[in-house]
């Protein structure tokens, strides 16, 4: 078998390409008519043997090849079927000596010794002379072989001494094993930075440049900033200067106009620094600060973005760039861009895997949670189920079982002390109204609980209120020997308060009859009662057993006692505290507990006086729950018609804990916005008398801290700007609403203007 030399190209083809060539052959020969020789597997000579003609063929293993003898050049092509895959092993050659040597392996039996000796001396004369032949043939070679179309590539214009073709045809091969090494790297994933750095250095190397580089565009720091850097380099040797994580922040702004141009393609040559004069006199500095004769730029695209660049850097000569040279470095920028977003793809769906994780991460940890809040309050149900037993049997008892005696000695006509009746008659009305009490607590939680509870404002006392309160209990303290103290530092001038009396009184009652049920005989509980213009404090203070700081956050919640009901000494359903915190919010107000184990605790509680509510309404006034509290970040009103919007607006507002009313009718809206007290305001101005309504929202806004935010279809100019800051407008939205711009409009910190007097001591 035939062992190539000195072949110019090897290389595994399609067979339809395979067949292209051996076209070419055909054609060249062809062209240069019947000087010229063409020999093929098809056409050898047998002599007068041609009855061992299809041993022979069967014993021949070069497979098809065919040979192109002038006297302007000879082209060997050879390909050896690789019959798995329907493709050729392909050599070519151009050697004179080479294609001899062929020849002459021919078994003689094909191909006699006279004609191979004809060939031959065809081969030795080897004329230079007829470049543009040659040229034309190359041409179209490189468009077959060639991934690409490569018809374009330029070849020297006069013929020299030695052959080009070889040195034209190995640099395209080198160049396509560059390209195809890159592509196979891209198609296995493997890591950009490898894949990068190993382009360009290869890329270096075979264009013979000093410097080559990746000039990438929005680098981000550490510190979140975007940056212009070098982020790879090829150097041809240590004479040359390194610019890795070179920075330029002048000659390339994030904003210049050359961005746009290199988007659509542009490319920058030039050939020789000091003789190009149109150059920018920034540009031109940084050159020569690099040192650098000669440049090209190349932009790298990625998804219609402008990614960064390939930099060809010339530092010590002058270097004219030929159009092949230039193509090829185009072609690498695509390559590179495919696998630039490639890996920007990676990351994306490492950063969502990364998220779907923590989102799972955080479901599995909210169900854990929630499984745990259920198992404890199934234990809380148990322990409330447990307390109310223990609590309904005791009054229950008493009363079963002395009325029982009062029946069986009535029945029996004997005679039972009066005094011994009466004391029995006065357990049986305790302990009946001690159930009417537990039974009125837990509708009365559940009433709250659900939203059905309403507040009657009215004016009263806080004196008479305080000191009643404290005679209440009287007979409770005397019985365990406690001291009932009252401080009362409220002046005759702010006696009067105006809120709702009754819920009040339940408030003071649970945590007086809390406090002195924990307190120890001899102890002391006192209720301290204060106000400013606009609150009133109660603060409850005992020397009771105090409360542990692991236990705080569990006195409020529904059906929770601080010890097993099973071993407890005091009694309780466990509703009092959880009711009172509930009045309390009710009411607008809030409650601070202060307390340390074996010296005692303190509530103290602040309310809000609702004297805003009684102006607006009759002197008796009922007003929802929504509407009189307070929410944790505040209310909202939305007035406008566009339901698409609305209901937008509502969803955001609501999943950021504010509380939200959608009002559609605006005129009629104003009373229901009275008894509301928004933080603020949200008006469509496409509402049928928008100025009207605007109007009457700047009379109830008087002395108050709502804000008016106006949402509108089109910008708004500066003129009409301070024609609606007149009329009350005091920011404004453009649709479509924007939810990070609407929760910037409306901060929870706006609350604190509302609240501000309800916050003060």
């Amino acid at each position: 078998m035939f062992t190539f030399q000195t072949p110019v190209f090897n290389r595994t083809l399609p067979s339809k390409k395979f067949n292209q060539l051996i076209g070419l052959w055909q054609q060249m020969r062809e062209f240069f008519g019947a000087e010229a020789e063409l020999i093929s597997e098809d056409s050898l000579v047998l002599g007068e043997n041609l009855a061992r003609k299809d041993n022979l063929e069967a014993n021949w293993h070069q497979g098809r090849f065919r040979v192109l003898i002038s006297r302007q050049f000879s082209a060997l092509l050879s390909g050896k079927p690789i019959r798995e895959d329907a493709q050729y092993q392909v050599t070519i050659s151009f050697s004179p000596q080479t294609i001899a040597e062929f020849l002459h392996h021919i078994p003689k039996q094909l191909l006699s010794y006279s004609n191979i000796e004809n060939y031959r001396q065809k081969l030795i004369p080897q004329i230079n002379t007829n470049c543009k032949d040659r040229d034309k043939f190359m041409g179209q070679l490189l468009e077959i072989i060639s991934p690409g179309n490569e018809s374009s590539v330029s070849f020297a214009p006069h013929c020299r001494l030695r052959d080009p073709l070889q040195e034209i045809l190995t640099r395209q091969v080198e160049q396509e094993k560059i390209l195809d090494r890159l592509a196979l790297q891209i198609d296995r994933n493997l890591d950009l930075f490898a894949i990068i750095k190993m382009t360009v250095k290869q890329v270096r190397d075979l264009l013979k440049l000093d410097r080559l580089i990746i000039y990438q565009l929005d680098v981000e720091t550490k510190d979140k900033q975007l940056i212009n850097q070098v982020t790879y380099e090829a150097l041809a040797n240590s004479r040359i200067a390194s610019v890795l994580d070179f920075r330029d922040d002048r000659c390339f702004r994030k904003n210049s106009p050359s961005r746009q141009k290199y988007l659509h393609g542009h490319t920058l040559i030039i050939d020789d620094i000091e003789r190009t004069t149109n150059l920018n006199p920034c540009l031109r500095s940084l050159m020569a600060q690099l040192h650098v004769k000669s440049k090209l730029v190349i932009p790298i695209i990625v998804q219609k973005k402008l990614w960064g660049f390939a930099i060809a850097h010339q530092c010590f000569i002058v270097r004219h760039w030929k159009q092949k040279d230039i193509k090829f470095l185009q072609r690498v920028a695509e390559y590179l861009a495919i696998a630039i977003h490639q890996d920007q793809f990676y990351q994306q769906l490492q950063a969502q895997k990364e998220n779907l994780q923590q989102q799972v991460n955080k479901r599995a940890l909210e169900l854990q949670e929630a499984l745990i809040a259920a198992e404890v309050a199934h234990n809380s149900k148990s322990a409330f189920l447990g307390n109310m037993s223990h609590e309904l049997r005791t009054p229950l008892t008493c009363i079963i079982g002395l009325s029982g005696t009062l029946l069986h000695w009535s029945q029996d006509n004997c005679s039972l002390p009066i005094a011994k009746q009466q004391q029995y008659l006065n357990t049986i009305h305790d302990s009946g109204k001690k159930l009417l009490e537990l039974v009125n607590h837990i509708l009365e939680f559940s009433q709250v609980e659900a939203g059905k509870s309403a507040l009657n404002i009215t004016h009263f006392s806080l004196q008479y209120l305080s000191k009643r309160m404290l005679q209440n209990f009287q007979d409770k303290a005397n019985n365990k020997q406690i001291t009932l103290k009252l401080d009362f530092r409220v002046d005759k001038i702010h006696d009067r308060f105006c809120g709702d009396r009754e819920r009040i009184e339940q408030i003071i009652f649970h945590l007086l009859d809390n406090a002195i049920k924990f307190t120890p005989e001899s102890g002391q509980v006192t209720l301290r009662t204060w106000r400013d213009r606009k609150q009133v404090a109660f603060e409850i203070e005992d020397t009771g057993i105090g409360i542990s700081e692991n236990q705080l956050p569990l006195l409020f919640e529904k059906f929770q006692q601080l010890e097993e009901y099973r071993r407890r000494i005091y009694g309780g359903t466990g509703l009092g505290l959880a009711l009172t915190k509930q009045l309390i919010e009710l009411h607008g107000g809030r409650i601070e507990v202060n307390s340390c184990p074996g010296k005692g605790s303190s509530f103290t509680v602040w309310l809000p006086d609702r004297t805003d509510l009684l102006s607006s309404s009759a002197p008796s006034t009922t007003v929802d729950p929504p509407a009189a509290s307070i929410a944790e970040k505040g209310t909202i009103v939305l007035l406008g018609e566009n339901e698409a919007e609305a209901t937008l607006i509502c969803e955001l507002l609501t999943a950021a804990n504010y509380q939200i009313v959608w009002l559609i009718n605006g005129a009629n809206s104003i009373r229901q916005i009275e008894l509301l007290q928004p933080i603020s305001i949200l008006i469509d101005r496409n509402l049928p008398e928008f100025e009207k309504i605007l109007k009457s929202l700047k009379e109830i806004r008087t002395g108050r801290a709502i804000e008016v935010v106006l949402i509108s279809q089109t910008e708004i100019s500066d003129s009409d700007w301070k024609d609606l800051s007149k009329i009350g407008i005091d920011d404004y939205l453009i649709e479509p609403i924007q939810a990070d711009l609407l929760l910037q409009k409306i901060k929870p910190v706006r609350l604190q203007k509302a609240n501000k007097i309800v916050s003060q001591d």
